[in-house]
């Protein structure tokens, strides 16, 4: 089976015949159950992935011990703590799946060598390093000037799949809003 980010490396980095040959060398494809650990709050991350079919969410314990979902991992993401992985640092987050989960992956030493030989892979973390924050900036503007109705509309418009898989308490969570407020919200849509 090829990945379906192939078609993204040629189309948006100019990937060549051969710049593909030596990154087939470097990943792996693996399949995660539902509710299994990619990373672990405390561990440093040593790989980073790209989904397949699934979905992950990233979340952080707050200090009543309660889940703050950061992130959903739709099929096409990079699923990386950023700051884990390029600095070899223990994470702040947790990253888990959700449903069933494929795949790719890429271990920091393999990401290393393939930013050696393949020129084409130094610019990916860059792209990939402005969207994230493209996202954030989206997302603090989103919280302070939309009401929660409007970020839940967007977020199911944007997110069907998360919608469907999620728990009401993760969706809440990342959006910043109490469940009982999502609950309503959700009742009248």
């Amino acid at each position: 089976m090829e990945p379906n980010f192939k078609q993204s490396l040629f189309k948006y980095f100019n990937f060549t015949k051969k710049d593909w040959e030596i990154t087939e060398q470097y990943f792996n494809l693996i399949e995660l159950k539902a509710k299994e650990p990619f990373l672990t709050e405390g561990k440093i991350s040593n790989r980073i992935g790209v989904v397949e079919s699934g979905l992950l969410r990233s979340f952080f314990y707050g200090e009543n011990g309660n889940e703050i979902t950061t992130r959903f991992f739709i099929p096409g993401s990079l699923v990386i703590s950023v700051v884990s992985f390029t600095q070899q640092k223990p994470a702040k987050e947790s990253i888990l799946t959700i449903e069933p989960t494929e795949l790719v992956i890429f271990t920091h030493k393999d990401f290393q060598e393939l930013l050696k030989k393949v020129p084409a892979w130094q610019q990916i973390p860059l792209v990939s390093s402005e969207y994230m924050n493209r996202q954030k900036e989206k997302r603090i503007l989103e919280f302070q000037t939309m009401p929660a109705k409007e970020r839940y509309l967007k977020f199911l418009d944007k997110y069907p799949q998360v919608c469907r898989s999620a728990t009401v308490g993760q969706i809440a969570s990342y959006l910043g809003i109490d469940i009982a407020t999502l609950s309503r919200i959700r009742k009248n849509v």
